[in-house]
């Protein structure tokens, strides 16, 4: 016989189909019960243990209560943003002499792409003599 089978057999007299102790009838023993030893509940069964927290009921973030996180102060975030503006303004006035036709430049090109497009899109409809 294969290894476990007094397992197996005890399993089958806890679920009911043997009425007795198979293996010790097997071996020639004496019976460690007679008729069906109670049901061995399952783990899933049994209710869960109480944890110190509260367990989620649906899967969601909730962030912790305490704000030990560290916020930078409001003068670090003013100075911050005084020095980004000094330093486009800076730039505004240093590269001026480029930005300015480059600028310019654009504009027109772009101004000059949307009024042909609407000069050929509108000739499609004119009659032609």
């Amino acid at each position: 016989m294969g290894i476990g089978w007094a397992n197996n057999l005890d399993l089958l007299a806890q679920s009911g189909v043997l009425d007795f102790d198979a293996p010790a009838y097997v071996l020639g023993q004496e019976p460690r019960y007679v008729g069906n030893p109670g049901p061995v509940t399952p783990i899933m069964d049994n209710p869960p243990r109480v944890i110190g927290f509260e367990q989620p009921k649906v899967d969601e973030f909730k962030p912790s209560k305490n704000d030990n996180i560290a916020k930078p102060p409001a003068w670090k975030k003013w100075l911050f943003g005084l020095i980004t503006a000094g330093a486009l303004i800076f730039t505004g006035y240093k590269f001026k002499s480029k930005l300015i036709p480059f600028a310019k430049n654009s504009f027109t090109k772009i101004g000059n792409f949307f009024s042909n497009g609407w000069k050929k899109f509108t000739g499609l409809f004119k009659k032609k003599p």
